[in-house]
């Protein structure tokens, strides 16, 4: 099933195979280069055979509740079907939250290294933003100065769990930590919680809603099918909404400024959170395999990773090696393999890259092989 080769990836006209020459293995962009569950291609195909391009509600309206049965089953999650919306992407559902809850100038928290949008969007929306490190020995909170940090003007805290770009899952113990904080200081968390499902077996993923009442209330979680299924495209994201203000100020906005997903969009998420159970223990066991891999062959460099927990993201110290000042350029010109920036997760990162290790193992050795070979 997931035997695959550059020629086919090459000839999907997504931005991972055709964004670099033709001599260049990519590794930056987080997207799988599996297929994505048959139900998924059967459901599109079925649409197209009927001409089906009208208008069309069923889809969009059982999303909710497939979101709240997949949340129920893969991390017993219990959340009520009324509290939940529907955007057309998590950094969509991230900003209305944060421009319903925050004025110019507030303060928004956010923990780096950190997914790039979430810096872009704070300061799109002329908020400003509150960069606190995580700690870089094991991509924990440093709860002290994350307490130091949060001044009277602060009134939000991005997170993100699992986390992108580490793999690292917070554990019970460190979201209790972090909670004690969050109500101390009267934050509303936003929550991305759209690697959750994307967990490599060292532990599972522990919903920040889940840690107690005083968090229920102050969290938005933000969940997709786009990482679990590979459906980037499809455009098509959804929020717990735990804050009643919040909520109620959401309701309260013009339809239409809220967006929704496309019928093929939501076809396809459908389909997924339907039908691809099986398609979704199965692509996990290629990715821990990979995870595996990846570790064990960096081991011995120069390179430092911490193991990923979740995720299929390595993310690789190159300060130790002789490419320290922006690896990823080093290696796109001389090893002609294409990773993340680590500039673009924050200022403390231009030692690092990102390597996405879901592809095929062949392609992935190759990958390996070039980023050693020029350390």
């Amino acid at each position: 099933m997931f035997t695959e080769n550059t020629s086919r990836l090459k000839a999907i006209k997504g931005l991972k195979w055709t964004k670099y020459p033709d001599d260049v293995l990519p590794a930056f962009v987080a997207d799988m280069d599996f297929e994505s569950p048959i139900a998924v291609t059967n459901a599109l195909e079925e649409m197209v055979r009927s001409r089906d391009y009208g208008y069309r509600f069923n889809d969009i309206d059982q999303l909710i509740s497939l979101w709240v049965e997949w949340v129920r089953g893969q991390h017993g999650l219990e959340i009520a079907e009324d509290e939940c919306i529907i955007f057309t992407s998590s950094i969509q559902a991230l900003e209305v939250a944060m421009m319903m809850h925050t004025g110019p100038g507030d303060g928004v928290a956010l923990f780096s290294p950190v997914y790039h949008p979430f810096a872009s969007a704070v300061e799109d929306a002329g908020r400003r933003l509150v960069d606190i490190p995580l700690r870089e020995t094991d991509w924990k909170i440093d709860i002290d100065r994350f307490r130091d940090s949060i001044d009277e003007r602060t009134r939000i805290v991005l997170f993100c769990q699992p986390h992108n770009p580490t793999g690292h899952i917070f554990t019970p113990e460190e979201l209790n930590d972090f909670s004690q904080v969050v109500v101390e200081k009267d934050l509303l968390v936003i929550s991305d919680e759209i690697w959750a499902d994307l967990t490599l077996g060292v532990k599972p993923h522990y919903p920040l809603v889940d840690s107690g009442d005083d968090l229920r209330v102050r969290t938005i979680t933000i969940g997709s099918a786009s990482k679990t299924f590979n459906l980037a495209g499809a455009r098509c994201s959804i929020a717990h909404i735990g804050h009643p203000k919040i909520l109620e100020r959401i309701h309260s906005l013009p339809i239409h400024f809220l967006g929704q997903p496309s019928s093929f969009g939501a076809a396809a998420t459908a389909a997924a959170w339907k039908s691809g159970h099986a398609w979704l223990e199965e692509t996990k066991e290629i990715i821990r395999a990979n995870s595996v891999y990846v570790y064990d062959q960096f081991l011995n460099s120069n390179v430092e990773m911490c193991k990923p927990e979740a995720t299929y993201l390595a993310w690789l110290n190159f300060s130790k090696t002789s490419i320290s000042e922006n690896p990823a350029k080093h290696l796109l010109k001389a090893g002609k393999v294409a990773l993340e920036p680590g500039s673009k997760f924050g200022r403390q990162s231009s030692s690092y890259a990102r390597l996405n290790f879901a592809t095929d193992p062949e392609i992935l050795e190759e990958i390996v092989k070039r980023v050693i070979k020029q350390i």
